[in-house]
């Protein structure tokens, strides 16, 4: 799993990236920074945002879910009471969903506003109990969900109490992860800068929660008054569809080339690079295309060392947000990039040669060529014997043996960006080892030598 804590600091507002990396999947809760800013997140990662929940109809900020969903296709989650007028899939109290090996689950926690939802996670590889719950705007660090801020059936003082047993029900191990933190116009006084807890914490020291029965409870919320929130209406309405969205808010963005563009740029010398995962590259990519996955980190090393910087680009992503942040970092580097295409490869998408662990020891047993694409400092952890040892990024300027490949590296990525590069250089591709790599070979076959 990764999960990710974004803050939006005027209003002391967090939303969050839950994904699953092994899926390739991730989710956004309560999102409210700029949509482009968690799609680059999630490429980042090599995730796909296929998910946006909402705890509630926000009153102090616009939600950028339908922006995310622009961007995405990702299916906008909302509580189904809140009425929502746009795309959405209704969830109730106990609705699960899958995101990936990840599950999240719905609990209603009304008071705060009537449709309040708090979204119980859990990460089912390591365990099928609950990890963490994002509680939105009901149970904060130190604090609770004002109740006076909409005045409509389904919030007050005795719906919220009762919809903090239901979070205390939860295990005192489970981590709390709320929409607010001290700042915010929509818990009490005592919210805590702290941006997270745990509900064995909040048990024991949240003040509101020692209330030992509902009318004290009742009684304790109401004698702290805060003011009251002007654009109250206007953001939870906007949130749920009925007001019009502000100006400029799906953002301006180059359009897609088509595969009859592409095409040109190719001929007409430009390199394709395809930023998608690892794994969205092996689903298929257009021929000529040289995987080198979006990451801040590691993108432009691999750019320079197998482009050279005088050939343009087009860059090809899950998204025109992903691509325009690939294009950023290239031309910083100084590329220039003479389109931008996230168009479906359906019926030009090419494969590469995929081989298990299995298969590379045949190959490597009966002399195939193994080309090895870690860096030295992998080495000690073992090599089959006779294979060449090139680091990616030395793969430009090493002459390599004419005979069909077999790449292998750590995990299969760096394997993967050396098959597409030297499928352009003109070398026949015999295996990839993807997913996997050398550690898992040396689990397999101890017997290799270091």
């Amino acid at each position: 799993m990764i999960f990710r804590p974004l803050y939006l600091e005027p209003v002391a507002a967090a939303s969050y990236l839950i994904g699953c990396i092994a899926k390739g999947e991730a989710a956004i809760i309560d999102p409210g920074l700029p949509a482009e800013q968690y799609v680059t997140l999630a490429a980042e990662k090599g995730l796909r945002i296929t998910a946006v929940f909402e705890t509630h109809m926000h009153a102090d900020y616009y939600s950028t879910g339908r922006a995310i969903q622009a961007l995405t296709g990702a299916t906008i989650y909302a509580p189904r009471i809140a009425d929502v007028r746009y795309a959405h899939e209704p969830i109730d109290d106990g609705t699960q969903v899958h995101i990936g090996n990840i599950v999240i689950r719905a609990l209603h926690t009304p008071g705060h506003t009537p449709e309040h939802m708090a979204y119980v996670v859990s990460d089912t590889p390591r365990a099928t109990n609950p990890w963490f719950v994002c509680t939105g705007d009901s149970l904060f660090v130190g604090d609770v969900g004002r109740v006076d801020l909409v005045s409509l059936a389904g919030t007050g003082t005795d719906v919220q109490y009762a919809s903090m047993q239901k979070l205390l029900a939860l295990p005192d191990y489970v981590e709390v992860f709320p929409g607010h933190f001290g700042g915010s116009a929509c818990g009490g006084r005592a919210m805590s800068g702290k941006v997270s807890s745990t509900i064995g914490f909040e048990r024991r020291f949240n003040w509101a929660l020692q209330a030992p029965d509902e009318p004290t409870f009742s009684a304790w919320l109401s004698q702290d008054v805060r003011e009251v929130v002007d654009s109250i209406l206007i953001h939870r309405n906007t949130n749920r569809g009925e007001l019009p969205l502000p100006a400029g808010y799906y953002g301006a963005h180059t359009a897609a080339a088509s595969i009859a563009q592409i095409r040109a740029a190719q001929a007409a010398g430009a390199a394709l690079i395809d930023v998608r995962s690892t794994a969205a590259f092996h689903t298929g990519f257009l021929a000529g295309a040289i995987s080198i996955p979006y990451s801040v980190d590691l993108m432009l090393a691999r750019l320079t060392g197998l482009v050279a910087r005088n050939r343009p680009l087009v860059i090809y992503a899950d998204t025109l947000v992903t691509a325009e942040a690939a294009m950023h970092l290239a031309m910083q580097a100084g590329y220039v990039v003479n389109a931008l295409s996230n168009v479906a490869v359906a019926g030009e998408g090419q494969a590469l040669p995929v081989i298990t662990i299995d298969t590379l020891h045949t190959n490597a047993q009966s002399g195939a060529v193994i080309l090895d694409v870690r860096e030295p400092f992998e080495h000690a952890k073992g090599t089959i014997p006779n294979a060449h040892l090139v680091p990616l990024l030395e793969l430009a300027t090493t002459a390599l043996p004419t005979a069909p490949l077999v790449l292998v590296c750590e995990s299969g990525q760096r394997a993967t960006v050396a098959a597409s590069y030297l499928i352009q250089s003109g070398k026949t591709i015999a295996g990839v080892v993807y997913p996997g790599g050398m550690s898992d070979y040396l689990a397999a076959y101890p017997l290799v030598h270091a």
